[in-house]
């Protein structure tokens, strides 16, 4: 990774220490360079007070020595001496009297001047102040300024009336003092500038030997490890925190390598597992292109895993250049799932390249990320075309076992149509006799009633006969029309004879305005026999059946209900399971109701069972009113 200049740890911490020694620095240099201006002006000031002692003990001692007119020449001699700019003696008014310098004399300082303000802004307390004043031809002078007080011995000439006599001014030029302090301060600043420049190069070396090389380490670590090198490490050496850092680096290293371990165990585990599965398993994104698959799904096609994945599952799985459809809805279960979330379950038959005809159950189970959107889906495909032909010869076997059942029951109801048959041939067969007899002629309208009436009965036997093929043939795919109400009377009509031998009622309250549904009649016939069958089983003695059905909404209930026995609560749950069965042995098969459940959910409907032990028991079986979609 390029780091710029301005974000390296190296500049970052030598910024900061350039501010913080500027913000230690300043205020140090502020102070010494005010001390250092102090103790020059402490130095005029005292050079100031010692000439103007001088120069006032002078006027003094010429003033009472009666030699004013020698003043002059005495302030001169004092003036010139080294590092005196001049000396000036003012009188109240503010005139110049006398100077050391003849271009001063005369001059007039008034009381706005920054020389006269100096005293007038205070109290005349004060005889000596001090001021730096700047000129446009000497630059900056240090002035002080002495006021020559009224004393006793100068009443002489002065009187006793007034306070001050004049004001003494020195001016000592500040050139040299403000050269010593622009020479300290340089000096000062070199000085600074050196520590800083050793400090930066000192601090850096340090940082570089110290930090940055070995961070460089932690670097050069990192980038291995990122290209799958774990068994690289960190050698820092020393025993400070970096080195530490590093052991508890390497042992993170060590650590994240034995979990990635782990981690790949669990990988070809689970991917072993996927694998030997016999189900095909595929996993699609969004696209429907496939993202991975196991060797099941794989072995249907001859592409490698390599060529497959990325590819859109319709191409790989049908050849298709478009998705898939789900039968009767127009909806490929996968974008089903995308769509609305959920499960997915499907049914699809076909027939494959040798004529067979072949049923894939289809599971489609929806991969929620992290936000619980769906962006993938795991498409699991089970062959249960053996499983289908299976569960047909259970359920035609269990249809012949019902049969079996009625046995007694159908005879009796052939038997009587064959009675009246038998009687209408041999009354017929005596009124010939009769005619032949006695050389009369047949009479045709007599021989045309026998022959209806043993038309009649033969047709009633016929529709007993019709209603068992119904119901004894092998299920088929549901692709015709069937009247809910029209099979289950006639189902009922089988069951009519052992109905009354046990004195068991059975009413119909059949609702005439349910819709035919598309579905298969004799599978439909199967499950009412069935549940017919176990009513009537569940009453010991005299009872009752009821037969209901009605339409509520989109579905169609066909309720069974009868006075019996009734279930075991524990028992509820076991109903639907093969071969579970309270009655003695050989007494039922315990496939019933299984079998029942299975042809009612192909049909996109349910089975519902409510029953109180003593009192009885209810099942409502549920169907879709638009026909058949799978469960």
């Amino acid at each position: 990774m390029n780091i710029s200049f301005y974000q390296r740890l190296n500049f970052r911490i030598t910024l900061g220490l350039l501010l913080a020694l500027l913000v230690v620095g300043v205020p140090f240099f502020l102070f010494f360079y005010n001390f250092h201006k102090g103790q020059l002006i402490e130095s005029l000031k005292a050079s100031s007070a010692n000439l103007s002692r001088l120069t006032l003990t002078s006027l003094e001692q010429r003033m009472l020595e009666g030699e004013p007119h020698l003043i002059e020449a005495d302030v001169k001699r004092l003036s010139d001496q080294s590092g005196v700019e001049r000396i000036m003696i003012l009188n109240k008014k503010g005139e110049v009297r006398i100077s050391s310098d003849e271009r001063m004399k005369g001059r007039v300082f008034t009381l706005d001047e920054p020389t006269c303000s100096v005293c007038h802004r205070h109290e005349l307390n004060r005889l000596l102040q001090t001021t730096v004043v700047e000129t446009s031809s000497h630059g900056q002078i240090f002035r002080s300024i002495i006021l020559i007080t009224n004393r006793p011995k100068c009443f002489k000439c002065h009187g006793s009336a007034q306070r001050i006599n004049g004001i003494l001014m020195v001016d000592l030029p500040m050139a040299e003092a403000n050269r010593q302090l622009a020479s300290g301060l340089q000096k000062m600043l070199t000085l600074a500038a050196i520590m800083v420049v050793v400090t930066i190069v000192a601090l850096g070396g340090l940082m570089n030997r110290l930090i940055l090389r070995r961070l460089k380490a932690f670097t050069r670590t990192t980038l291995a490890i990122r290209s799958g090198n774990l068994d690289e490490r960190v050698d820092t050496g020393g025993h400070d925190e970096i080195s530490e850092l590093a052991v508890s680096f390497n042992m993170m290293t060590a650590s994240l390598k034995e979990s990635l371990k782990e981690v790949q165990r669990h990988k070809d585990y689970l991917e072993n597992v996927i694998n030997n599965i016999e189900d095909e398993i595929v996993v699609v994104d969004r696209n429907l292109c496939i993202v991975t698959a196991n060797n099941a799904y794989l072995r249907r096609s001859p592409a490698q895993r390599r060529d497959i994945i990325g590819q859109p599952c319709y191409l790989v799985s049908g050849e298709m250049k478009a998705p898939c459809r789900e039968p009767l809805k127009g909806q490929c279960p996968a974008q089903e799932v995308f769509r609305h979330g959920g499960l997915k379950k499907v049914l699809h038959r076909f027939i494959d390249g040798e004529g067979n005809e072949k049923y894939v159950e289809v599971h489609c189970y929806p991969l929620r990320d992290e936000r619980n959107q769906i962006f993938q889906v795991i498409e699991v495909r089970r062959d249960i075309t053996e499983r289908r032909y299976l569960e047909a010869h259970l359920s035609h076997s269990e249809r012949l076992a019902s049969l079996g059942l009625l046995a007694s029951g159908i005879s009796h109801e052939i038997n009587n149509p064959l009675a009246s048959i038998t009687a209408c041939i041999e009354g017929l067969k005596r009124k010939i006799d009769t005619d032949q007899s006695h050389e009369r002629a047949i009479d045709v309208e007599d021989l045309k009633e026998y022959i209806d009436l043993i038309h009649q009965e033969a047709m009633r036997a016929k529709s007993i006969t019709d209603r068992l093929l119904i119901l004894a043939r092998k299920s088929e795919s549901p692709t015709y029309l069937v009247s809910i109400n029209q099979s289950l009377s006639e189902t009922i009509s089988l069951l009519r004879f052992q109905a009354r031998e046990r004195d068991i009622h059975i009413i119909e309250e059949l609702d005439p305005t349910i819709p035919a549904i598309k579905a298969d009649d004799s599978a439909l016939r199967q499950v009412f026999l069935n549940l017919l069958l176990n009513a009537m089983q569940a009453i010991d003695r005299t009872g009752q059946i009821t037969v209901r059905t009605s339409v509520e909404g989109d579905r169609i209930r066909i309720t069974v209900e009868d006075t019996g026995c009734g279930i075991a609560k524990e028992d509820l749950g076991k109903l639907f399971e093969p071969f579970f069965s309270r009655r003695p042995s050989g007494r039922g098969t315990g496939l019933g109701l299984f079998i029942s459940n299975i042809l009612i959910r192909r049909m996109g409907g349910r089975i519902e069972v409510d029953s109180t032990p003593g009192r009885g028991s209810r099942f409502t079986v549920i169907l879709p009113s638009e026909g058949s979609s799978d469960v």
